[in-house]
């Protein structure tokens, strides 16, 4: 086994002779870590490295790997369809993504949302929302099989499948920047669903969550720059889209769905989503993201062939969502 030290200097020499790590480098460099081999240091070293010239795709897939080696295997007993990562919060608008969630679920889908909430605690936090609509938190894979068997849908936190994980996410606060593992976070799909969905700060980071998700042999995903990053579409904009389908890469573009629209809203709370979805209170903003968010799913899941019909299948749910 090389030393840690070996695999900063393959990341941090001069520019003739740095590299990126293999897959299998950055799964054994993590692994050192939570094992006790490496400490804090030169784990935070490594990342900032990769974070100064972005990771690729090979390192992602590495770390999830070795990550993925430390969630219990019952969590993959929950018979999940789609995996929900939110681990951004929201800022400018409440978290419609749950609404979309909560509308699957009510037909048929069973969808495991989770997240970490410590990520940016400035924003609100989707977990936060949670009660409001009725979707209910699970600590244990016992108590989600409890929830699911009832609810189709239920909240999971990270620190109840990934505890590695919850104290290097920390490092952000610590460096101010964001490292490569708030990306592997969205990956970790504890379920091992067959459809996921991520959401990504910045343009192109797409692709490199396809490119890992493809490595790592996931099924089927889709990742896109979501609204403040969070795993849901804002339908002001167009919305490219980077995924995996039967394991094969794959990109596509669905068009600008709201035109003119206010990317702010002035009530950012579960309270206010549930007078939405019970009809309340009406918001056109939310459900056009509600709408254009739950139909990505349902095309990549192929309930529909194309974009239009799944806009349409997603209306239609949406309209009818109390029949």
């Amino acid at each position: 086994m090389p030393a840690f030290s070996e695999f900063i200097k393959h990341v941090g020499r001069g520019e003739k002779g740095r590299r990126p790590l293999t897959q299998e480098e950055a799964r054994e460099a993590l692994s050192m870590y939570i094992d006790g081999k490496a400490d804090l240091l030169q784990l935070a070293v490594l990342l900032m490295l990769q974070r100064v010239r972005c990771e690729t795709g090979e390192e992602a897939a590495g770390y999830i790997q070795a990550l993925r080696e430390h969630i219990d295997d019952d969590w993959q007993d929950l018979d999940i369809d789609l995996d929900w990562p939110c681990f951004a919060g929201k800022r400018r608008q409440p978290p419609w993504l749950l609404l979309a969630a909560k509308l699957l679920a009510q037909n048929g889908v069973r969808v495991l949302l989770h997240g970490h909430a410590a990520v940016d605690a400035i924003k609100y936090q989707i977990e936060s929302a949670c009660p409001a609509l009725g979707i209910r938190q699970a600590n244990t894979p016992e108590e989600a099989k409890v929830i699911l068997a009832h609810d189709d849908i239920c909240y999971v936190p990270l620190s109840a499948y990934c505890e590695p994980l919850v104290d290097l996410l920390a490092l952000r606060n610590k460096v101010g920047l964001r490292t490569p593992l708030n990306t592997v976070a969205r990956a970790l799909n504890p379920s091992s669903a067959t459809f996921a969905i991520h959401g990504i700060f910045h343009q192109g980071y797409e692709k490199l969550h396809a490119q890992a998700a493809a490595l790592v042999g996931d099924p089927n995903m889709v990742a896109f720059k979501g609204e403040g990053g969070e795993s849901e579409r804002s339908p002001r904009t167009a919305c490219r889209i980077a995924g995996v389908s039967s394991g094969q890469i794959y990109e596509e573009e669905w068009p600008t769905f709201l035109e003119g629209a206010s990317g702010k809203h002035g009530e950012i709370s579960g309270e206010y989503l549930q007078k939405v979805w019970s009809g309340e209170v009406e918001n056109n903003y939310g459900t056009h993201a509600v709408v254009s968010t739950m139909a990505i799913v349902l095309k990549m899941m192929q309930v529909c062939p194309n974009q239009q019909s799944a806009l349409i299948q997603a209306q239609q749910w949406w309209d009818t969502r109390h029949q």
